[in-house]
């Protein structure tokens, strides 16, 4: 048997080439304009991506040859889709603030009532306004005599706080003056609630000067339309009269024009469960609370007593304890808690200013909501705003009718009668007061804020409820 000789790897005459053949399902890419490729033998391309190309599935041979199409047009869809997404996401934040503030200032702003003034110029004298109401059977007990504090001398200025925000400007030149209620409103009482705190507040756009005027509650006046007595039952009377426009705060603020002869231009009612949202929100303020404070019958809203209890110095409160030292009288008289009420309402101030609250003006009425009222437009509230930061806290003064009022007893009841010709005097030019006094400092730093107050434990006697009656003029 012939053995079949096997060619030699060097000899080239025997060998017979072979063609690689191409792929009909797979063909070989080629760029425009290019030749095909060919080759002999076993001569194979210089490119590495020869066999991986001729592995590749048709959709994925595709994606390679147009790379840069398949990311531009990923990047378009990114593009697209990024300004809906922002946009979703921001109505969602947005929509229900907006929303909620809405809501809020439907609540808190109440439409302007046309209201008649019975000054029209602040500071006129009206002749009609009596020297003193005068009721039979009053036995005066003397001037009313509350501790004289010392006059702070020039503070350290305060540091300024955040850049005001593009709030409009105030667009008149004439002092405002505006009433502050504090209303005593409790769950299941009967009848409209009486305006335990009245403060006027007479602020100077063009000399940057504010000036705070407490009333006593128990103040003897003529209420226009009803007989001479207390000043806090102005309000409940509005409330309960609908043929006065604008109700409560309509007839406090025509009673004091009619008694202290000065215009009253807006007001903002607020009640105990709104004075601790707007506290609260703030994250509480500091106070300095100048000496202990002991009132063993501090009201409840179930008609029954608690005792408050406070040491002296800087604390931090929150709107609970800020309430309860607001109002509590027992310890030391209605003057002191006068002072401690424009205390914690300088605390409010210093707070909105120094943590940028006052900047965040929608935020704030959203919390308070139906809790507070007033007839200031929502520019004007804005425009205030912007005035406060403009204010120094060395030009706010505080001032008392103590040394102008007698304590009386009528008929079995406790008044207060006042001089009203030294009364209305000081009221028609209040820098010129000499007794007018700088509010205690209450936002110095602490270390350490103590939260007050620390309330011994002792039980005290719940006093039996009793529905009050409502007022009849």
């Amino acid at each position: 048997m012939r053995r079949r000789q096997r060619p030699s790897p060097f000899s080239t005459a025997s060998a017979r080439p072979r063609r690689r053949e191409r792929s009909p399902r797979y063909p070989l890419p080629r760029s425009k304009g290019a030749r095909p490729y060919e080759h002999d033998g076993d001569a194979r391309p210089q490119s590495s991506s020869f066999d991986r190309t001729m592995r590749l599935p048709a959709f994925l041979h595709a994606a390679r040859r147009r790379p840069i199409r398949s990311v531009r047009t990923i990047a378009v869809v990114l593009l697209l889709f990024l300004p809906v997404a922002l946009t979703t996401w921001a109505a969602s934040v947005v929509v229900p603030i907006a929303i909620e503030a809405r809501q809020a200032a439907g609540q808190v702003f109440v439409t302007p009532v046309v209201r008649e003034h019975f000054v029209d110029t602040p500071g006129t004298r009206v002749p009609e306004i009596p020297g003193s109401p005068t009721i039979a059977s009053t036995t005066t007990t003397g001037i009313v005599s509350i501790p004289t504090a010392t006059p702070l001398p020039n503070a350290t200025p305060t540091p300024p706080g955040p850049t005001p925000t593009p709030y409009p400007a105030w667009d008149s030149d004439r002092p405002i003056n505006i009433l502050l209620l504090g209303v005593d409103a409790r769950v299941g009482e009967e009848g409209p609630p009486r305006s335990d705190t009245m403060i006027i507040v007479r602020i100077d756009p063009v000399s940057k000067r504010v000036d705070m005027l407490s009333i006593p509650r128990d103040l003897l006046v003529e209420i226009p339309g009803y007989s001479a007595t207390k000043i806090n039952a102005a309000y409940p009377y509005g409330e309960m009269n609908s043929d006065i426009p604008g109700g409560g705060p309509t007839l406090a603020a025509q009673t004091v024009e009619y008694n202290f002869g000065i215009r009253i231009d807006y007001f903002a009612e607020v009640d105990i469960v709104g004075m601790e949202k707007v506290v609260d929100t703030l994250g509480g303020v500091v106070v300095d609370v100048p000496g202990i404070i002991k009132d063993d019958q501090y009201p409840t809203g179930d008609y029954g007593y608690t005792r408050v209890y406070f040491t002296p110095g800087l604390q931090l409160m929150d709107g609970q304890t800020a309430v309860r030292f607001s109002r509590t009288r027992h310890g030391d008289g209605d003057f002191a808690r006068q002072a401690r009420q424009q205390q914690v309402l300088m605390a409010i101030r210093d707070r909105a200013i120094d943590t940028g609250a006052i900047t965040k003006l929608p935020e704030l009425l959203g919390e308070v909501g139906a809790s507070v009222r007033t007839d200031l437009s929502l520019r004007q509230m804005f425009a205030l705003a912007r005035l406060a930061q403009e204010i120094n806290r060395n030009d706010i003064y505080t001032h008392s009718m103590a040394p102008y009022v007698q304590v009386s007893w009528i008929d079995g009841g406790y008044y207060l009668v006042g001089n009203w010709d030294a009364i209305r005097a000081m009221v028609s030019d209040f820098p010129s007061d000499s007794n007018a006094q700088r509010p205690l400092e209450s936002s110095a730093p602490v270390e350490t804020p103590v939260v007050s107050p620390t309330i011994p434990p002792r039980p005290v006697p719940t006093a039996t409820p009793t529905t009050p009656s409502r007022l009849v003029p």
